[in-house]
C-alpha cells in the first residue's frame, strides 16, 4: 500500500471520530443538559418563592389576648380594657368610700349605678392604697353565691378591713388615696378606668392585714367580715 493511500485513510478516520464526538455532545444537550429537570425546577421554586407571612388565626390571637389572667398588670393597671355592655365600670358607676362606726377599723365602698341600664358588679373591687405595688387581698369567705346586678340607681357594697384590731398587722401607715377598679365577667382583669375615691377624713390607718370583700347586695353583708 502506498504512503499516499495510508495518509488519506488516517485523515478519514480522524474526521469520522470528530463527527461522532460532536453528535454525542448534541444528543446530551438535547436530553436536558441545558434545561432543569422537573424536580430541580420544583426545588428552585420552593426555595425562591415568597415566605409564608400569613397572620396567626384569630382564635389564637384571642387566646393570647385573653391570657392576662389576674396578673399584676391586669389587676392593678391604671386603665383596664373596655367594659362590655352590662358590666359595671367607671363610666357607669359612681364610687364612694364611707366611714362606719362598727365594726372598728372598717370602711364601706359603695358603687351606685348611674346609667339607664342594669349592670353587674363582678367578683370584688381591686383596691389599691396610695402607690402600693399590689392590690389589697380579698377575703375569700365573703364570696356571694352570685355576682351583684344593679338596676339603675341601685348600689353594690364592699367592706374594707383597714387594719387588724389586735395589732398583728404591724406598725402600719397613714394612707391618703384609694383607687378602685372593677372586674370583667370571670377573667380576673380590670375593666374601664380606675376610680380615685376620696377617703373619709382625707386619710386612714392601714397595715399588713388590710383586706377587702367581694361585692355584696347589702351593707350588712359587706361589713360582717
Amino acid at each position: 500500500m502506498s504512503a499516499t493511500v495510508t495518509a488519506r485513510r488516517s485523515r478519514t478516520l480522524r474526521t469520522a471520530a470528530a463527527a461522532l464526538t460532536a453528535a454525542a455532545a448534541l444528543t446530551l444537550t438535547a436530553c436536558g443538559g441545558g434545561d432543569d429537570s422537573a424536580s430541580d425546577k420544583a426545588d428552585k421554586a420552593g426555595s425562591s418563592g415568597p415566605a409564608d407571612t400569613a397572620p396567626p388565626a384569630k382564635d389564637e390571637e384571642a387566646a393570647a389576648a385573653a391570657k392576662d389572667g389576674r396578673s399584676g398588670s391586669a389587676a392593678g393597671s391604671d386603665k383596664g380594657k373596655s367594659a362590655a355592655p352590662g358590666v359595671c365600670a367607671s363610666g357607669t358607676v359612681k364610687v364612694e368610700v364611707k366611714a362606719v362606726s362598727r365594726p372598728v377599723n372598717h370602711l364601706l365602698v359603695v358603687a351606685t349605678n348611674t346609667s339607664k341600664a342594669a349592670c353587674t358588679a363582678h367578683s370584688y373591687p381591686f383596691l389599691r392604697f396610695d402607690q402600693d405595688q399590689a392590690t389589697t387581698p380579698v377575703i375569700d369567705k365573703s364570696r356571694p353565691q352570685a355576682s351583684v346586678t344593679l338596676a339603675p340607681g341601685k348600689s353594690a357594697y364592699a367592706g374594707i378591713v383597714t387594719s387588724a384590731a389586735d395589732g398583728s398587722g404591724g406598725t402600719g401607715r397613714k394612707a391618703k388615696k384609694l383607687a378602685v377598679s372593677f372586674q370583667g365577667p370571670g377573667d380576673g382583669s380590670s375593666v374601664g378606668d380606675k376610680v380615685d375615691a376620696p377617703l373619709p377624713g382625707g386619710s386612714v390607718h392601714v397595715d399588713d392585714q388590710a383586706q377587702g370583700t367581694y361585692w355584696q347586695s347589702s351593707q350588712a353583708d359587706a361589713l360582717k367580715w
